[in-house]
């Protein structure tokens, strides 16, 4: 994971926050959730904290937050009563099902996807299907949509020409917008696991990159 630090600062504070960050990345990539919490918790109670610094401070609480969340082990029983309850216990189900060999519960799955059931957890389950790179044949309903779908014959979405071509318009945009780059990356993963299970192309991507760049700079000239 590639950290980003705010920019507009003094050498001092510059050196300082980019050590900060860099310390942050590293211990939780060593996945010492405890010991990132604390430096969060000490920086965010200090008297003044710019606000992208902020920002990015609770981005990484949210990160250990959903790392250390305790997650019960669910059996085949739990997990099929599971995906078809309310939007948490279906992602509960499919982070579970995300463990296991996807192959094995083809029949559960293709029911699943083709269920009117919450289109987050849906995708991800998607997500993990092209992963594991499952070659069967899945019926996904959407919105009074039903598309048919090959994972193995899908990318994963780091992987697919629309994300690769916004990525880069994003990083040209926002070259010397760290804040807002990783910001931009974030919105588009999501949109593009919530395109799923379509891959999206390069014009699509291009398309998507103005989308986000707009909403960004949008919400922060909002904000002054």
């Amino acid at each position: 994971m590639k950290l980003f630090f705010a920019f507009c600062y003094t050498d001092e504070e510059m050196n300082y926050y980019e050590e900060l960050f860099k310390k942050i990345d590293s211990l939780f990539l060593d996945e010492k959730y405890q010991e990132v919490q604390s430096l969060i918790d000490d920086e965010l109670n200090v008297a003044y904290v710019p606000r992208d610094v902020e920002e990015r401070l609770r981005y990484f609480q949210s990160m250990v937050k959903e790392k250390t969340s305790i997650r019960p082990n669910l059996d085949d029983e739990q997990i099929e009563a599971y995906l078809f309850m309310d939007e948490n216990h279906q992602l509960l189900a499919v982070d579970e099902l995300e463990k296991r060999n996807l192959r094995d519960y083809y029949a559960l799955c293709d029911r699943y996807l083709q269920s009117g059931s919450f289109r987050n957890a849906k995708v991800l389950l998607i997500d993990s299907l092209i992963r594991q790179e499952i070659n069967k044949e899945y019926l996904y309903y959407d919105n009074e949509s039903r598309f048919h779908f090959n994972p193995s014959e899908l990318k994963p979405i780091e992987e697919t020409d629309g994300f690769i071509s916004a990525m880069n318009d994003l990083r040209e945009i926002y070259l010397k917008e760290p804040s807002k780059l990783l910001m931009s990356q974030d919105l588009l993963f999501k949109e593009c696991m919530l395109a799923l299970p379509h891959n999206l192309n390069t014009d699509e991507g291009k398309r998507l990159a103005v989308k986000i760049s707009r909403f960004i700079d949008d919400a922060f000239h909002a904000d002054k």
